[in-house]
Parts: C-alpha cells; structure tokens; sequence
C-alpha cells in the first residue's frame, strides 16, 4: 500500500466513567476520563490532532456558586519512562447571583483540541491520555460530565519548502 493513501487516518479512543470527587488536589493521583492509542509507525513527521468533546452537568445552590476542572494532556511512550505532559486547560464556571432559593441546573458543552507535531520518526506506539489533575466546587449540589468522546487524526506534517511557499498574502 502507498504510505500517501494511508494518511490521514483518524482513530477512536477509549472513555471512562470514573466517579469524580467534589474536590481533587494536584498533589493527588489524576483521574484519567480518556486515551486513545497511534501508530505512527513508517510515518516521517507525524502530525497528531487529538480532540476531546464533553458535556458538564451541573446543579448549582447557595452563595457564590461555581466548579473549576484542570484538565491535562499527556503522551505516553514505551521506550519513555515518564510521560510527556502537552497542555492544560482549565474549565470554570460560576453563577453570577446567589442562589439561596433555587437551583440552577446547567449543561456546559467542552471541546479540547491539541495538535502534537514531532521531530522525529516515532516507530512505536503513542498513547495520548486525557486526564483531570484538579477539581473544586463550592455550592455545586451535584455535577457528571457525559457524551465524552476522544479522537486522533494523524497526518504527515508538510515539508519546510512546502510551508514556506504557502504563506498568506495578509503577511506583512
């Protein structure tokens, strides 16, 4: 097979359901919510689009409501020992009124996306983790996250010659 018709390829991850405490300190384990595994095998200059979607339910109640989710991307390698942190995000959330009477029931749509373009040839398999590292609520009643879902589209990043001749004529 031709290494151009193979490429790009988009591969589904794998979701978990852990249960999510109302408060998670950095020092503590993370609480892993996704990966998805590549092979970048026989591919010069992969490039690794990966995207992670959720929803954020939330029940919200009593004085200066609000929850705060770190999020964390992580790549693992076999021959690496420890693995690579890519980026974090951070997801907060808070009611702008007291809320003493009601509740305010909310449902916060998430996309996370970060494109991993490396050096080198990578002739094994990567596994990108996505993972949260922090958790506090105040006045949160309840909160699940759902419709979690991660993919990975892998392309060849483009030569430098080619890059270049595609600048864009708004550049200066």
């Amino acid at each position: 097979m031709d290494k151009k018709s193979d490429l790009p390829f988009v591969k589904c991850g794998k979701v978990f359901n852990p249960d999510l405490p109302t408060q998670l300190d950095p020092s503590e384990p993370p609480i892993l919510l996704a990966e998805v595994h590549v092979n970048t095998k026989r591919i010069a200059r992969p490039c690794v689009l990966v995207k992670f979607s959720e929803f954020i339910n939330v029940s919200l109640l009593g004085l200066n409501p609000k929850i705060k989710i770190l999020y964390r991307l992580v790549r693992e390698q076999r021959k690496i020992k420890d693995a690579q942190i890519l980026q974090e995000w951070e997801f907060e959330f808070e009611a702008s009124e007291v809320l003493e009477i009601a509740n305010v029931d909310t449902n916060q749509p998430t996309v996370l996306n970060f494109c991993d373009c490396l050096d080198f040839n990578v002739s094994e398999n990567l596994t990108y983790k996505l993972e949260i590292v922090q958790i506090e609520t105040n006045s949160v009643r309840s909160y699940n996250i759902t419709n979690k879902s991660i993919t990975a589209t892998v392309i060849r990043e483009a030569p430098e010659h080619i890059k270049k001749s595609k600048r864009s004529p708004y550049k200066q």
